[in-house]
């Protein structure tokens, strides 16, 4: 009766809450770390749709004792007991209409329990592609709050467009409207592209009671019998209680404190026992709700909903900070230990990619994006600067990585919602107890309110005197926004099979992190178990990312395996896929990732899965323009691979649509289309380049006459209607001279003469052969 109550907990927790907290369940015994179980397939969100009546869920489970079983609930009945293994599967769940409320426990071998839920909704005839976004995720009581919703849904014959609609949960099968969604262009709306698939609302709020409320959207199509109503996933958003300026004020007044009593016991000489008693004084504090401390952090849970933190470092003579969240004595010396053999290198990888357009699967082991940022927001504080050995090695690869550079107050929040952007990632920051990451972003009177709903939602907290810089031997203190696992867990999109190097203090201390980040999609996590000297980091770091990126080998042949010889003798460590790596081909060429995974992409560039009545090939297709909607920049996607020895053919389908026909033809305004490679070093050669007066020669058009192109208004319009299309075309360019060699694939939309009116690039089955 136990584990059914436990079970029971997990549901509400489903309904109420956020997922992937694990809800871990801690018994009096000697083991209290609780197992860690994740539902990864159909999806790491909450909530999945399908139109299938039966499918397969599947994911990860570990624990560092060892699991005792696993059981698995549908609808609040226990179903049955999984095989235990760290990859586990359930397949042939059979599904009814409606939402299907499916959890798994786990329970280790000391009776620790840890349990997944996700919602999985059997709709009739219309499919969702994602959940509903909400910009914000949050919103103030008892304050107008205007947000704007999208969904992508797949149209067929049978969707009502009018009838799609934003609904509150107020409890089983009951809903309150809040709003119509539409896919009509209008800004006005939040929508941005008429006719794409992407549905769109703004809504005003307006809430009394604070908590989570759930919402999610409705459509209804026609079927057999008449009209029918299908949902999508639900999405959460928090309503909470303002903080008053007062209250910040005495946040920061507990946190200046605290550095004082810091000082005050430092005579103690033992850092545990300074730390420890730093604590119990905040704990006294009457806006303390928690206090919770690392090797070299206190993280503090104040009453109102706001978390706090102190970050303790040790600095060199040159005030530069030596560890990344604690403190170290010396970081002259580390030892790294034997690497097993199961994890040494064996050689290049030679897996191949087959076509997706052949209708054959790629191989889940790779990695499908080819872009790399670094993150460092300490780059000025750290004695040891990581960045610049890391882009070395990088730059000096076969293949032509992207990699960004965030560092110092250029590392901020808002480049953190970009993360499913990248298949590899290198926190160069500070942490503590695996559940949060620093940024460079200084805490304001301004900013505060701004990410007021994020601080209440705890995915970002407040760092106070952290050493954010120095002058000459002069350490410079600030406070710093932190962001925590729940932040991880909320960014937009999922992760393409990325590989996350967090060089933090305590990264692996704790699993929420690890969690979070595998839960949005990445595959392999490395990590340091303590406080890590800066020195070893680098070590470790250097010789992971360059046999990932220039040796190609898998995630556990670039491990690692080392103990910094300092104290506290952080161990590096691995957790998830061994077998990830980097592949040299192009891949997601006809987009039927949903996403653009694999490409580089600079202003307007994204995938959809129709325009008006022009579909794709498949299910999706890409789109660069002269800047749709809220985006103004043109757009460009490119991708770096290398070509076989033998092939030769560069095959890519392209569909130019735009308003500047008929009456810009022969004037200054021309927008423009090009296709272009890029060698390694630097040469770029054009392979196609199109402008509005080439098309409308190609295609017998004049400013009185279309010829063969083809009028798509009203049902397509962008700023001023009256758009034309050339249909699809295929282009076939010779690239046998680049066999061997790697080239970066570049497709541009380009504007010259104005920004007003505007064009479209539709792009498919993009293939190398």
């Amino acid at each position: 009766m136990k584990k059914l109550l436990l079970y029971l907990l997990f549901v509400l927790t489903a309904f109420t809450g956020c997922k992937k907290d694990n809800n871990p369940v801690e018994p009096d015994n000697g083991d209290k770390n609780p197992p860690s179980i994740i539902i990864q397939t159909p999806t790491t969100e909450e909530g999945y749709v399908t139109l299938n009546g039966n499918l397969t869920i599947a994911g990860v489970a570990s624990d560092d004792q060892g699991i005792k079983e696993i059981k698995w609930y549908l609808n609040s009945v226990e179903k049955g007991t999984v095989t235990v293994t760290e990859n586990w599967s359930i397949p042939n769940i059979q599904l009814q209409q409606g939402d299907n409320v499916f959890s798994i426990v786990c329970t280790d071998n000391g009776n620790n329990s840890a349990a997944d839920t996700i919602i999985i909704t059997k709709n009739q005839s219309i499919e969702f592609l994602s959940i509903p976004k909400l910009n914000p995720g949050g919103v103030a009581k008892n304050e107008y709050t205007s947000v704007i919703v999208t969904i992508p849904i797949k149209v067929t014959n049978d969707l009502i467009s009018s009838e799609v609609k934003l609904m509150k949960y107020l409890g089983p099968n009951s809903y309150s409207e809040l709003g119509n969604l539409v896919d009509n262009g209008s800004l006005s709306d939040g929508d941005e592209i008429a006719n794409d698939g992407v549905f769109s609302a703004k809504i005003s709020f307006y809430e009394s009671t604070i908590g989570n409320l759930k919402l999610r959207v409705s459509a209804k199509s026609n079927s057999t019998g008449g009209q029918s109503e299908n949902y999508s996933a639900f999405a959460n958003i928090l309503v909470y209680e303002p903080v008053l300026a007062s209250e910040y004020i005495a946040i920061s007044e507990v946190q200046k404190n605290a550095v004082s009593k810091l000082n005050e016991f430092s005579s103690d000489k033992n850092l545990d026992g300074i730390i420890s008693k730093t604590a119990a004084w905040i704990q006294t504090q009457s806006n303390v709700s928690s206090v919770k401390t690392g090797a070299g952090s206190i993280i503090i849970h104040y009453k109102n909903g706001i978390t706090g933190g102190m970050i303790i470092s040790q600095l060199d003579n040159n005030g530069n900070v030596v560890t990344k969240g604690g403190v170290s004595s010396d970081t002259s010396r580390y030892q790294v230990k034997q690497i097993p053999v199961n994890h040494q290198t064996r050689g290049t990888n030679s897996k191949l990619l087959y076509k997706r357009n052949n209708n054959l699967e790629i191989d889940p082991n790779i990695i499908r994006d080819k872009d790399v940022l670094i993150y460092a927001p300490f780059e000025n504080a750290f004695a040891i600067d990581m960045r610049p050995t890391l882009e070395a090695i990088i730059s000096s690869s076969d293949l032509k990585f992207n990699v960004d550079v965030l560092v110092n107050t250029g590392a901020d929040i808002t480049a953190l919602n970009n993360l499913a952007e990248y298949g590899l990632i290198i926190f160069d920051t500070h942490g503590a107890q695996g559940e949060y990451l620093l940024t460079g972003e200084r805490v304001t009177t301004e900013n505060k309110k701004t990410y007021e709903s994020l601080l209440k939602q705890n995915k970002l907290a407040i760092f106070n005197d952290v050493v954010v810089d120095k002058i000459w031997f002069f350490s410079i203190k600030d406070s710093v926004y932190g962001v925590t696992s729940s932040f991880i867990s909320s960014i937009n999109g999922t992760m393409p099979k990325s590989v996350i190097f967090n060089g933090s203090c305590e990264s692996t201390m704790g699993a929420n992190l690890e969690n979070a980040f595998i839960g949005k999609g990445a595959k392999s996590y490395y990590g340091f178990t303590k406080v890590v000297n800066t020195a070893f980091c680098k070590t470790v770091a250097d010789s992971t990312v360059k046999r990932l990126v220039k040796d190609f080998k898998t995630t556990g042949e670039s491990f690692l395996a080392g103990t910094d010889s300092e104290s506290p003798n952080a161990v590096s460590e691995i957790k998830g896929s061994h077998d990830m790596y980097f592949f040299t081909g192009l891949i997601n060429g006809d987009f039927e990732f949903g996403n653009l995974d694999g490409w580089k992409k600079e202003g307007d560039g994204r995938v959809i899965t129709r325009l008006g009545s022009i579909n794709p090939f498949g299910s999706y297709e890409g789109i660069i323009s002269t800047g749709l909607g809220y985006t103004t920049a043109t757009g460009q996607i490119s991708q770096s691979f290398k070509v076989g020895n033998t092939q030769s053919t560069l095959k890519i389908k392209w569909n130019f649509l735009s308003e500047e026909f008929l009456e810009y033809i022969n004037s200054q305004y021309q927008d423009y289309f090009v296709i272009s490679i890029k060698t390694n070093d630097g040469t770029e050669v054009v392979l196609l380049s199109k402008t509005i007066d080439n098309i409308a020669a190609d295609f017998g058009a004049t400013k009185e006459s279309a010829g063969s192109l083809i009028p798509v208004s009203p049902e397509i319009v962008f700023d001023r209607g009256g758009v034309f299309k050339t249909d699809w075309i295929t282009s076939t360019f010779d690239i046998s001279a680049y066999r061997g060699k790697s080239i970066t694939l570049i497709l541009k939309a380009g504007d010259v003469g104005d920004s007003i009116y505007d064009s479209a690039i539709l792009l498919d089955d993009i293939t190398v052969e």
